[in-house]
């Protein structure tokens, strides 16, 4: 899986500079967890319309298409069985959990500061939980995969069109609110980071829609 768009990669240095985040933590949770992680890879693909469902998704969200869901949003969806993929860094509780070691595979994303989140991710799933690794560094990484993206929304956007969807419908997206699913945050260190969001999803020629 490689980002579908250099540019989606390179976004992620003006992104760390932005925060004064270190490249090296980054290394460092990226290849912990790569060597942590002995779960099965997941083999997921797509070649058709992609839903990906964001933090701001209305609770009792009705799925038609193969479904990426970013993290606690999980915990607007009442019947998993169009979820395809979840994306996470392992800070969805308690959301995430329910949808553990459910038969749908986890895409579980290192950064330099959640590597007590996917500590306890990696502590909860069973063996026969399904992975796929990503980390956020320029390099190449043994057993993982960088598809671009900075939140775990666009993140999954990056990852839908990685896998090969042909189209991408958002749901649950905002650049204005912080979305219920986001869990306990910095409100305003998350607009911030919605903004950055916003700007990726740009790269991949799409736009939130804040009215839905």
């Amino acid at each position: 899986m490689e980002a579908v768009d250099q540019r989606l990669i390179l976004i992620q240095n003006e992104i760390r500079k932005s925060f004064g985040w270190d490249l090296e933590s980054d290394l460092i949770s990226a290849k912990s967890l790569a060597s942590n992680c002995k779960n099965p890879t997941a083999s997921v693909m797509f070649d058709s319309k992609v839903t990906v469902v964001g933090a701001a998704a209305e609770f009792g969200l009705e799925l038609s298409n193969p479904t990426i869901v970013a993290d606690g949003a999980i915990g607007a969806i009442t019947d998993l069985s169009k979820v395809a993929l979840i994306v996470t860094d392992g800070d969805g509780s308690p959301h995430l959990e329910r949808a553990l070691n459910q038969g749908i595979p986890i895409c579980l994303h290192a950064h330099g500061d959640n590597i007590d989140a996917w500590q306890n991710v990696l502590s909860i799933i069973d063996e026969q939980q399904e992975v796929i690794l990503t980390h956020q560094t320029p390099g190449k990484i043994e057993g993982m995969h960088n598809p671009g993206g900075f939140t775990d929304g666009d993140r999954a956007v990056c990852v839908a069109f990685a896998l090969g969807a042909k189209e991408v419908e958002l749901v649950g997206f905002s650049t204005e609110d912080v979305g219920r699913w986001s869990g306990v945050t910095d409100k305003k260190r998350k607009l911030i980071k919605l903004k950055w969001m916003e700007k990726v999803l740009q790269l991949l020629s799409l736009r939130v829609d804040n009215e839905k």
